[in-house]
Formats: C-alpha cells, sequence, structure tokens
C-alpha cells in the first residue's frame, strides 16, 4: 500500500465565491463551467401512448418540459415543436404545441406514414437552437402496421446473414488507458439493432496465453481489468452465434492517467482512483493538475500537485455532497486540457415519485379506479401525470420510456440507452452496479471542454412566449388616429392596437391552427372599409438547426409479428363477445335535438348533435357537409368556400344549397364555413332536399346552430379583413380507440391501447380519480408518468387486476 496515497477532501458541488483567491487556471476552469451552464436550459420528455400503430392510427403523447439547473418544471415555455422524421431523419410533418406549466398534450395523424417503416418524434423548442449540443429530444422508434401486409419490417435485408453482424467495443474507464498501471476496461457488444448479446469470452497475449476472461450481462455491457505490460499485444477472444472472433485490445500510451471509480459497494461513499506510472510522476514533476466535478453550473475544482501523488491515489466521496443524478469527473493538466473523464451516477430518493391505483366498483361502459401519489416518505403530494394502459399481453414496448432517465441521464451522454425503465425500478445494488456499467461504456460526456471554455452561449435565438401578429396598412394621413381591431371566436380575441408608422402588431398570443382572424380598420369610432392591411404571423415556423441525433438501430431486419385479422373480420364476429368495444362507436339515436322544433323544416332535416365523438371524427364543418350530400371545395389560402348538391335539381336552377346561422340567411355565400371548426359549433341541421323552403331551397338547406356562449354578430366580417393562421397551435384530437380493433381480439390485445389519460392531476392529498373504459380485459398494464411542482418525478409501470 506505499504507493497509494488516500485523499481526504471535502468535495461539495458549489458556485465559487472567491475566485481572485484560486489559481488562474483553477479559477479559469471553474468560471467557465459556471459560465457556460448558467443560462437556461430545456429538457423535454415524451410519454406516448404506445410505439406499434396501425395505418391511419394517430398518435398520442403528453410532454414534460423540464428546467435542468433548477430541477423543476419548465413554466416558461410555451411554444414546444413536434416533428416527426422518418428513418433516414428526413422530416414528414413539423406541427407546433403550447405548454402550460411545464406540459402539453398533442397528437399526430399517422395518414401519409408508410407501413413497415420506423419513425422517430422529435421535441424542441426555438431556445435550444443557442447551444452548441443537441439538446431536443427523440423517442424510441414509432412503427406503423399495416394489416393487410406482410412487409411489416423495418428493412429488407436477409435476416440470417444480419444475425451475424455485431458490434463490439472495449472502452478503457476514463478514455485512457497506458502501460505499467491496471486499468479498467469497459466493453459493449449489440447485434444489428444496437441490442445487448450476453457473451463471454477471454484476453490473450501474444502468446495466446489467458490472461483474464469477460462477461457480459443482457444489455452486452460487461468489465474487467487489464495489467498490460510494455510491447506486449492482447486479443479478446469471444463467440457469437457459434462462430469464433477475435479483437485486438489497443492500450493509449506509456504515460498519463487512467481512473476507476468504485460507485456502487457502499451506499455513503464514491471512491475515485487516479492510477499513473512511475514515469508520467518523473517527468510531470512540480506541475499541478485539476479534478473537477460538475454537473450543469454546479462545479467544484480540486488542485492536485503531481509531486504529492503516488501511483495509486483514492479519493473518498461522500454522496451527500455530490448532486442528483449525473456528475462528470474529469482530470485537466497543467494547460486545462482534459486528460479523462467518467460520469457517475448518484441516485436520490428524494427526487422520486410512487404512486398506487385502486380499481374500484366497475359499471357497464367503464373502470373508475382511484390513484395516489407520494414520496419517498409515504408524503402525499400533489402531480401532474399521464397514464397508458394497454392489455396485459401486449406487443407493443413500454420499457423505452422513462420519464427520469429523460430528465436525469440521457441529456448528458452521448449513446443509446437500452431499456432505460430498468434502472429506475425496484433500485438495488445490483442495479446501481449495472447503470454504473452503462455510463462506464458511454464515454465522455456530450458537453466538450472545447465549447464549455467559451464561456456563456451567444444567445441569438429568441424564447418564444406564444405567437404573434405583425401587420403594415398605409392609409391617408389623418389627425385622427387609426385603430386596428383583432377579434376571433375560436381564440377567444378581442384586442386593439393603435397604427403607428404605418405598423401594428399583437404580440405572445395563442392561436389555433387553421383559425379565422378578423381585422377591422377603425378611423376612431368610425370603420374604414376600404383599407386592407398586410398580416404575417412571426414566430411559428421554428426548425431545429442541428440534425437530431437518432439511435442508430434498425440495421437489419426486424420483423414484427403480423397477426392481424382485420382483413377477415366476416369471420370473428364470435370475438365481439370476449371484448367489449362498443364504446367506439356510439348511436345517438337517442340524442336531443334541442333546435329540432326552432323552425319547422328543421323536422324534416337530419339533425347532428356535435359531441365528442363528432369532433373526433371531423375537424370542420366542411367536412360533415361533404359526407352528407353536398360537394364541398374550400380554396385553400382564399378563404373561398364552394358547395353543391351531389344531384342536379334542373338545367336551370341553382344546384347549390341554402346556408342559414343562427337563423340569419347568408344565401349562397359560404366563406364564413371556410375553417369554421366544430368546437363551437351546438347542432346542424342538413336536407339534401330543401323541404319546407319552397324553391329558395330547391338545391337543399344548412341550418347550422352555434352554442349560445359564442353567438357572434357575423355582420361584423362584411367589414373586416379575415386572415386564417397558418402553423398556428395544434390541438390534441380526445382519445378514442379506432373501429377497426373492434373486428378482432387479438389485434386489440396486441396493438391497442385500452384508455390514454392525458391530463390527471392529484390534488394536495396525493388524490385523484378517473376512469377507463370496460373491455372486459382482466389484466392491463398502466404506463404512469409525470412530476410534482417541484421538480420530484414519477416513471412507473404497474400490472393492475382490472377484473377479479
Amino acid at each position: 500500500m506505499k504507493n497509494t496515497l488516500v485523499l481526504t477532501i471535502m468535495i461539495a458541488l458549489f458556485f465559487s465565491k472567491n475566485i481572485a483567491s484560486q489559481t488562474n487556471e483553477k479559477s479559469k476552469i471553474e468560471q467557465a463551467y459556471t459560465s457556460y451552464f448558467n443560462t437556461e436550459r430545456e429538457t423535454i420528455h415524451l410519454h406516448i401512448n404506445k410505439n406499434i400503430f396501425i395505418s391511419n392510427e394517430p398518435i398520442w403523447f403528453k410532454g414534460y418540459v423540464y428546467d435542468k439547473k433548477n430541477g423543476v418544471p419548465f413554466i416558461n415555455t410555451t411554444n414546444v415543436y413536434i416533428s416527426l422524421l422518418d428513418s433516414n431523419g428526413k422530416e414528414i410533418t413539423n406541427k407546433l404545441f403550447f405548454a402550460q406549466n411545464g406540459y402539453f398534450t398533442g397528437s399526430l395523424d399517422t395518414n401519409n406514414l408508410i407501413a413497415g417503416d420506423t419513425y422517430y418524434i422529435v421535441a424542441y423548442t426555438n431556445w435550444m437552437n443557442n447551444f452548441k449540443e443537441d439538446e431536443a429530444y427523440v423517442s424510441m422508434p414509432i412503427h406503423i402496421l399495416n394489416p393487410n401486409s406482410d412487409l411489416n419490417t423495418s428493412a429488407t435485408k436477409d435476416s440470417t446473414t444480419e444475425k451475424l453482424k455485431h458490434d463490439l467495443q472495449f472502452l478503457p474507464e476514463g478514455g485512457y488507458s497506458i502501460i505499467g498501471v491496471t486499468n479498467t476496461f469497459g466493453f459493449k457488444i449489440t447485434d444489428c439493432n444496437a441490442r445487448g448479446l450476453e457473451i463471454d469470452g477471454s484476453i490473450v497475449n501474444s502468446k495466446n496465453e489467458p490472461i483474464t476472461n469477460f462477461k457480459s450481462n443482457i444489455f452486452g455491457l460487461g468489465k474487467f481489468d487489464l495489467l498490460p505490460e510494455k510491447n506486449e499485444k492482447y486479443t479478446a477472444k469471444y463467440t457469437v452465434n457459434g462462430i469464433d472472433y477475435s479483437k485486438e485490445i489497443v492500450i493509449d500510451g506509456e504515460e498519463g492517467f487512467a481512473i476507476s471509480v468504485n460507485n456502487y459497494t457502499n451506499q455513503e461513499l464514491t471512491y475515485i482512483t487516479l492510477k499513473t506510472n512511475d514515469v508520467t510522476l518523473k517527468n510531470n514533476t512540480g506541475l499541478t493538475y485539476y479534478l473537477v466535478i460538475n454537473q450543469n453550473n454546479k462545479v467544484v475544482v480540486i488542485d492536485l500537485k503531481v509531486d504529492d501523488l503516488k501511483t495509486s491515489n483514492v479519493i473518498p466521496v461522500n454522496k451527500k455532497n455530490l448532486v442528483s443524478g449525473i456528475n462528470t469527473i474529469t482530470l485537466f493538466n497543467e494547460k486545462s486540457e482534459p486528460l479523462i473523464e467518467r460520469l457517475i451516477f448518484n441516485y436520490d430518493d428524494s427526487l422520486i415519485l410512487n404512486s398506487d391505483i385502486i380499481v374500484n366498483t366497475k359499471t357497464n361502459d367503464s373502470i373508475p379506479l382511484s390513484i395516489k401519489t407520494f414520496t419517498h416518505t409515504k408524503t402525499p403530494i400533489a402531480s401532474n401525470l399521464s397514464i397508458a394502459i394497454l392489455p396485459d399481453d401486449t406487443l407493443t414496448q413500454t420499457n423505452n420510456q422513462n420519464l427520469i432517465s429523460s430528465f436525469l441521464l440521457k441529456p448528458y451522454v452521448k449513446g443509446y440507452i437500452q431499456n432505460p425503465n430498468y434502472y429506475f425500478t425496484d433500485i438495488n445494488r445490483l442495479k446501481t452496479y449495472e447503470l454504473d456499467l452503462l455510463l462506464l461504456t458511454q464515454g465522455w460526456s456530450k458537453y466538450k471542454w472545447e465549447n464549455i471554455k467559451t464561456g456563456t452561449p451567444k444567445i441569438t435565438h429568441n424564447f418564444d412566449a406564444g405567437l404573434s401578429i405583425k401587420g403594415s396598412l398605409n392609409p391617408p394621413k389623418s389627425s385622427v388616429p387609426y385603430t386596428i381591431q383583432m377579434f376571433s371566436i375560436t381564440n377567444q380575441i378581442n384586442e386593439s392596437t393603435t397604427l403607428v408608422n404605418n405598423s401594428f402588431s399583437f404580440n405572445n398570443f395563442y392561436l389555433k391552427d387553421s383559425a379565422s382572424i378578423n381585422f377591422t380598420v377603425l378611423k376612431g369610432d368610425k370603420v374604414i372599409n376600404n383599407l386592407k392591411p398586410y398580416i404575417d404571423i412571426t414566430d411559428n415556423n421554428r426548425k431545429l438547426l442541428k440534425q437530431p441525433t437518432l439511435p442508430l438501430i434498425n440495421k437489419c431486419k426486424t420483423t414484427i409479428t403480423n397477426s392481424f385479422s382485420l382483413e377477415h373480420a366476416s369471420s370473428l364476429g364470435q370475438e365481439l363477445d370476449t371484448i367489449n368495444l362498443t364504446y367506439v362507436h356510439k348511436k345517438n339515436s337517442d340524442t336531443i335535438l334541442q333546435n329540432r322544433k326552432e323552425y319547422i323544416a328543421n323536422r324534416y332535416s337530419k339533425g347532428i348533435k356535435v359531441d365528442d365523438e363528432l369532433r373526433r371524427m371531423y375537424s370542420y364543418v366542411t367536412d360533415i357537409i361533404n359526407s352528407h350530400g353536398f360537394v364541398v371545395d374550400q380554396l385553400q389560402g382564399a378563404g373561398v368556400v364552394k358547395i353543391k348538391n351531389r344531384n342536379p335539381v334542373t338545367f336551370m336552377a341553382s344546384n347549390e344549397p341554402l346556408l342559414i346561422i343562427d337563423g340569419s340567411s347568408y344565401d349562397r355565400n359560404y366563406d364564413i364555413l371556410y375553417n369554421m371548426t366544430l368546437e363551437h359549433v351546438d347542432e346542424i341541421f342538413i336536407d339534401p332536399d330543401g323541404n319546407g323552403y319552397g324553391s329558395r331551397g330547391g338545391a337543399g338547406i344548412i341550418r347550422i346552430y352555434l352554442k349560445q356562449s359564442y353567438k357572434l354578430d357575423y355582420t361584423k366580417k362584411a367589414i373586416a379583413n379575415e386572415f386564417t393562421v397558418n402553423n398556428g397551435f395544434s390541438t390534441e384530437k380526445k382519445f378514442y380507440v379506432p373501429e377497426f380493433y373492434a373486428l378482432s381480439k387479438n389485434d386489440f390485445i396486441n396493438y391497442s391501447n385500452i384508455d390514454w389519460k392525458s391530463n390527471i392531476e392529484t390534488d394536495q392529498s396525493g388524490n385523484a380519480n378517473f376512469k377507463i373504459f370496460n373491455t372486459n380485459i382482466k389484466k392491463a398494464i398502466f404506463v404512469i408518468q409525470g412530476f410534482s411542482s417541484d421538480g420530484k418525478l414519477l416513471s412507473e409501470i404497474k400490472e393492475i387486476n382490472l377484473i377479479d
């Protein structure tokens, strides 16, 4: 032990308050870290309802936004972009979503996606473009299947050949190995889909003499110690699928430093061991090196005088003095150049939430449940959650999305993490060891010193908050000021501003995509009809400037078992008795139409009550009209709508129906319907025959009734300029189970959600109640994710018995 030095150092991560008294290099290192990470940074996690979808089935998700520096929900974030990429990284679609209090909900259509391909969902903000690192969130792979095709694979390569492909990497701990010192080597072996392989092998020298053995865990990770001698070569020998392989072990140099960290045997201490040889100590006499431990802007820098070091130097660190989550350990030389680096993870139970779910007495169509959230000390706590409920035998993956990993682990590493949920479920000493093994094989941190040393990032991209409208108008000169009035039913806006230097703006508004906004020009109190302002929306089309890093997976053929029977639906009627899916399509024959008696002709019309189910099926009023005997043509961007009866009336008579809204006739001017959503519509009566209206209704009648709370004087539109919002905030479709799942019990069990709850809030007592669809499934998987207002995180997967 005479060559081992134990350094007793009080380590605590903090902001330096007395930089002037420190050495110049030490202060520069510390200042670089505190400056570079002092700027706020967002981290996003998406909880996606599952990862395998049938063609045309929507993808539902909930997003959580986390303040990386302060460890709480990032409540200031509002504008979040969701981009859908194919397996080559090409963007398919991009939508904007509105976040409040650190979370947002949404959905994406899969209508134009190619079945058999793999896709990724990327979440980012414009603010992330300020940083040199890729801060965007990238989802697990999303698979789209075609029920009528056997080509549900992610590639078309020969599977027999691909089984033999693998990648084995040997990684010296800290990134550097030297002669004459016992080095720890981590290794990882993966197949062509980035899944770990379980192997064992041996290390031999140039004489083929065995030196040591190695064995991987279920994720293909492992480590071993090796004391390399000068002028000797070492080779790893191992077997994959019955075939023998060999690979050389590279030793980096004859002098330098190596590192070995023990972060798992002692619950209170982490042992950092710096190793070197006599040659290195001799050649660096009189120099000072620096050991840095940091997470974001929290940093401590320790002087290490080489003259005081031995060939083995143990530094015990109390885990209470480390930051919760990832800590980066870096050794710098006297020139502030990083030599070795190691990531470690410091588990902290106080950051983790837990939950209990109780199944209450079921009803015919639903099952009521209660959920309780609490801390590690069983203290109840309010939280915001999302829950995906799937059949117990589902084929969709649930273990590759973990909110805790997304916020505390993934932002700091560069590589792919297989099954992140494993490291944060039932945590014990083995899990601690295996997470440390993962970090040993991940290499250096995502945050490079070459960027950190430049200090505070240059801010060139705005922190967006809502959308802004910029406009210009060139009116005649007048001593009376001009006012621009903006109003919109859909966005619930009624605002005014004064024209200044022929320009005006409305800043930081929530504007729904495709909604109509009307602008009126006033001179004093007088409406000016012949002036039309030029209008544009800003902050609504931000692109991610750095190409997001997609996991290097699906490089070989991946077969997803296609047990679909949808094309054989006619033979599956008997299965509907064993699984209750009647909720996917409800008849509204018993629905009471309030306006049925408002006008006598309504009795002859098809009455339609606009409810949640109808809003899921149709986006716009014109969609309903188009499906009930009329042909609707919308001229996109021009605000023009044309409607014709599908059945010709006469050669002489008009083929255009009569439009009436809230009792006011619009004759055959349908532009008012342009992009009119169903959100504020109560009832619609449609009669292609026009009964009760005489010759005026010869081509049909369309009567629309708005909700009482959203009555509008549409005569304003005659004196207003209408503007349609493009690339505005998207909204989440209400969750539903597609009807095709009702055709087969097996398809439902394999691929469908039972339910999806995107917004469950527990109260201060930690309690919340909710209902899920009763499908007669006895056991279900609940994937629960969320956080509390003070930053405590919840990510659990539970099996729950729904029916005794």
